[in-house]
C-alpha cells in the first residue's frame, strides 16, 4: 500500500511538473514573440534613420546649404594657391 501511495504521489508530482513546464514554455514563447516584434520595429527604424542620414549628408545638399545659408562660393582658379611640399 505504501508503494502504491508513493507511486501515485510521484505521478501527481510529475504531472504537476509537466503542467508547470508547459505553462513556463508558453510564457517564454510569448516573451520571445514580443521581443522579436520589438527587434523588427527597431530594425525598421534603423533603416529609416540610415536613409535619412544619407539624405542629409548628400554632397549636393551640403553644397547648396553652404551657398544659401553661409554665402560660400567656390574659389576662382586665380585665387587658388598651390604650395609644393
Amino acid at each position: 500500500m505504501r508503494t502504491l501511495s508513493a507511486l501515485i504521489l510521484v505521478a501527481v508530482a510529475s504531472a504537476l511538473g509537466v503542467v508547470y513546464t508547459k505553462y513556463r514554455t508558453r510564457l517564454l514563447f510569448a516573451e520571445v514573440q514580443r521581443l522579436e516584434q520589438a527587434l523588427d520595429a527597431y530594425e525598421e527604424e534603423w533603416g529609416q534613420l540610415q536613409l535619412e542620414q544619407n539624405t542629409w549628408a548628400e554632397h549636393s545638399r551640403i553644397e547648396r546649404m553652404a551657398r544659401t545659408r553661409l554665402g560660400m562660393v567656390l574659389p576662382t582658379r586665380e585665387s587658388t594657391l598651390y604650395i609644393k611640399p
